[in-house]
Parts: C-alpha cells; structure tokens; sequence
C-alpha cells in the first residue's frame, strides 16, 4: 500500500513535471541574468539610463505583437518539444553572443537587436512552456502545479540575479553568457526526463481529501490540429467573455501594479535614503512575498474558487501599493512590500490558470499566447509611470496606479462570470 503524498508535492508526482519544472527555473535563471547583462553593457557603453529602458522594452515588444501567433503554434505541434527547441535556439545565439563580446562587437544597436530576439524567443518559451505544464498537472491540481512551476521560476530567476551580476563583475561579459549558455542547455535537455508519464500510470496518490486521480494518457507530445489555426487563436479574445475579461484585468494589473517596480530605485535614493543595498534589500522582499504567496496557493490550490481569489488578489494588490506609498518608515515599507509581492504572484499564477481552464481544449495554447499578449503591455505602465514619477514624485504617482488597480478590482468583482470561474 502506498503512503499519500502531500498535496503540495503532488504535481512532482506526475510524469514529465520535474523536467519541465527544472527546464522553467533554468530559463528563468537564464532569462535574468541576460537582462541584467544587456541593461549593464548598455549603461557602460552609453550611460544612458533611457537606452537601457529601450532595450528592456525591444525584448517585451515581441509578447504584445507574437503571443498570439505564438500561442496557435503551441496548440498544433509537440508542445514539449516546442520548449525544448526554443530553449535549444537560445543556447545557439548565447554562444554567438560570445565572439561578439571577444571582438567588442556588442554595441548598444546590437544589443537591441539580441533583445528583440531574445524577445520573441521569450514569447515562444513561455506559450509552450506554461501549456504544457497545465498539460501535466490538470489531472491532479492545476493551480497547485502552476504555482510550483511558478515559484521555481521566480527563486532562480533572485539567483540568476546574485549569481549574474558577481560573474559579470568578476569575470566579464563573456563569461556570463557561457554561463548562460549552460542555464539554456539544462533548460533545453531537462523536459526529456521523465516524458512518457510513467507515474500516471502507477496507482493513484491521494492528496489531503483530493479524489484519487485516474490514469491518463501522456499528454503534450501530439498535434492537436491540423494546421495552426492563427485567425481562430486571434478572435478567442471575442469569442470568450471570460477571458477577455481576464484580459483586461492582467492588462490593467500591468501597468498598474507589475510596472511599480521601476519606481522602487527613486523609493530607495529619495524616499528612505537607503542607497543600493537598501534597493536590493526591497527587491529580495518582494520576491520573497511572492515566494511565500507561491507556495501557499500551491499547499492550499484554489480549485472551485479561482476567479474569486484572483479578483482578491488584484483589489489587495492594489491596496498594498498605496499603503507602501504612505509607509511611514523603511521598515514598513518593506513589510508591505513583501506584502505586493505575496499579491502579486497569486494573482499571476490564478491568470495563467485561468486562461487556460477557461479555454477549449485545443485553444489553451491560444490562451497563454492571449496571456502573453497581455503582459505585453508592461512597457506601456513603466514608461508612463516613471513619466508621472518626474513630474509628480514616486509616492504620488504609486498612491494614483496603487488606487487605481485597486478600483479595478473592485470592477472585477462585479462581473458574476469571472468571479464564478473555477
């Protein structure tokens, strides 16, 4: 007889999780340190805070315009393959990348041009990624998996940043894409581990009162349609209310509440005077709320009350931004910090479940491509909000967007169909 298994393990139970869980924190780590390798170079090479904005916005612009497309392409070829050769792709121009740096070669157009593609390699990675895991895990507990997947990819992408930014100094630019390169080839090879889903086929595990799960058939390795059906996955917005909703409200929580974080440096220097350590100190908080969040809803799940809990997550978020912006002191701000972050991934890991379980079938590689699409939009809020923040301040412009997400929330709640989405 086998021993039940805790619920917060269980996704690690089905065939084929740990190699995508392992290929996700591997890009994650990746992803971060070739953002602040860009951003670095940049700053040296031009010392230009703007240009270094640029280039962070050319690798987000290819979410807004290719997520779609994107997104079809997950749902007609091996979704699992698909994550392994974009991973593969990424390894490719990360030793490319290499000589570039060796004959001083790397200029800031060149950069911008490897952020447009390390951009829509990012798009296509996350489409095939985020699909296929819910592939995995929605016979056992979908949001429990996806905020495990999720929570790998947010400690090792503070990894990624601790670790990238001591080899960049220590060891040059080149050095740090090697390391890259090798993140990128774990993320290439990892998804093969396991792929035949051979513990679906053992018996069922039972998870704190969870019906035993019945066998299912590998999933993620087959063509699901004919052709990509791009027209299809492109109307799906207005075809599906509640994902349009679900839409607008991540739009909204982009600009709004995502995008703060390019006011926390001016909080840092001008607010509290804590400098750059003190800057670091609140970015760990932030991610170790959103750490903690992770793994509560991944210990708890939120079947049968998702779109409640997102709606939750989107009104508190928006009210711990405000009370950030009104803290009296550091420490405090650094308590509601954690506490945004905490609010923060709920809310993001509920979306990407969401879009999905709302999704036909062979449509929810069409919904994260319309979830990518709509994270795409995050330029737009740091732009105008470190716009706002040269004119009005950091803590005026953080009380405005915190109090305006925190009325779309509120408007979120109204709608009875997003809030009985399961």
């Amino acid at each position: 007889m086998r021993l039940s298994r805790p619920a917060l393990l269980a996704p690690f139970a089905t065939g084929g999780f740990p190699g995508l869980w392992i290929s996700a924190s591997s890009g994650s780590f990746a992803r971060v340190i070739t953002q602040l390798a860009f951003s670095w170079i940049t700053l040296e090479a031009t010392g230009s805070p703007f240009l270094v904005g640029v280039v962070a916005a050319t690798r987000m612009v290819p979410q807004l315009l290719l997520g779609i497309p994107a997104g079809a392409l997950a749902d007609w070829v091996d979704r699992r393959l698909m994550v392994m050769l974009v991973n593969g792709a990424s390894v490719v121009v990360l030793l490319l990348s290499i000589p570039l740096v060796h004959f001083g070669l790397l200029t800031p157009p060149v950069i911008v041009g490897m952020a447009a593609l390390y951009g829509v390699l990012d798009t296509m990675r996350a489409a095939s990624t985020q699909s296929y895991a819910y592939d995995l895990v929605r016979t056992t507990r979908a949001t429990s998996g996806m905020a495990l997947m999720n929570l790998g990819v947010q400690l090792l992408g503070t990894v990624g940043g601790l670790v990238g930014g001591y080899t960049l100094e220590q060891f040059g630019a080149a050095a740090t894409f090697g390391l890259v390169a090798c993140a990128m080839l774990v993320a290439a090879l990892a998804p093969a581990l396991g792929h035949r889903a051979q513990l679906d086929e053992q018996v069922p595990v039972a998870c704190l009162g969870e019906e035993p799960r019945t066998p299912t058939p590998s999933v993620g390795r087959t063509r699901t349609g004919a052709r990509p059906d791009f027209a299809g996955a492109a109307s799906l917005v207005l075809r599906n209310p509640v994902l349009a909703t679900l839409a607008v409200g991540i739009i909204l929580a982009e600009i709004f509440g995502f995008a703060t974080q390019t006011l926390l440096p001016t909080f840092a220097r001008d607010v509290f005077d804590v400098g750059a350590s003190g800057l670091g100190t609140m970015l760990a908080l932030r991610s170790g709320g959103g750490a903690l969040g992770l793994l509560l809803l991944a210990l708890i799940g939120a079947e049968g009350r998702a779109g409640r809990l997102f709606v939750a997550g989107a009104t508190t978020f928006g009210l711990t931004l405000v009370l950030f912006s009104l803290a009296p002191g550091y420490h405090e701000a650094l308590v509601l910090l954690a506490l945004s972050g905490m609010c923060a991934s709920v809310m993001d890991t509920l979306g990407q479940t969401l879009m999905q379980r709302n999704a036909g079938e062979r449509e929810r590689g069409a919904a994260m491509g319309l979830w990518v699409v709509s994270i795409g939009f995050g330029p737009v809020g740091h732009l105008t909000l470190g716009a706002c923040a040269t004119v009005f301040g950091a803590p005026a412009t953080m009380t405005v967007s915190g109090s305006l997400l925190t009325v779309v929330g509120l408007l979120l709640a109204l709608n009875r169909r997003l809030r009985g989405a399961r």
